[in-house]
């Protein structure tokens, strides 16, 4: 054998520690997903996550936002319209009418997930100075938050229900 050099093994060490201990969490929740017993008390707990539903379509509701100089603007109506969804990406647009009564169209894209803490889906749809982040309620039914960053920032919450 030849000489060892610990200079090496010791700026390695670490970086085997971590691996070991992420292959070892990996196994164990493995183990834990894929091996339960087949008794009573396991059939009770849920071990599937579910499917985000099918968010296509058009989605409604009526909101008021703060206005930094305006005070609280009179409700509003908005949709989001999501035109097609490929796999966890979503593609759409926010519409509403102005002050002036010209419907304004921004195009949206976003991404759906299951949010494995509370198994609700999840989505954030997203354009150039604003986002919404959407929790789905049921399959008719979403709360959104709407977050604007540009020139003008507000936000305000909004119950949306898909349109029949």
């Amino acid at each position: 054998m030849g000489v060892c050099d610990t200079r090496h093994m010791l700026a390695r060490r670490p970086v085997s520690r971590a691996l070991v201990a992420l292959v070892g969490a990996t196994v164990l929740s493995l183990t834990a997903a894929g091996c339960g017993s087949d008794s009573a008390d396991s059939a009770a707990t849920p071990t599937t996550v579910q499917q985000v539903p099918d968010l296509v379509g058009t989605w409604s509701g009526k909101y008021e936002f703060p206005s930094p100089s305006k005070g609280i603007v009179i409700p509003t109506a908005l949709d989001v319209v999501i035109e097609r969804a490929e796999g966890a990406n979503l593609f759409g647009y926010e519409s509403f009418v102005d002050a002036t009564g010209k419907t304004i169209k921004f195009p949206l894209v976003g991404t759906a997930e299951v949010n494995a803490a509370t198994g609700r889906a999840d989505v954030v749809m997203t354009t150039t100075g604003f986002y919404i982040e959407i929790s789905v309620v049921d399959a008719d039914h979403l709360a959104a938050r709407f977050v604007r960053t540009d020139d003008k920032p507000t936000t305000f919450l909004v119950n949306l229900t898909r349109k029949k």
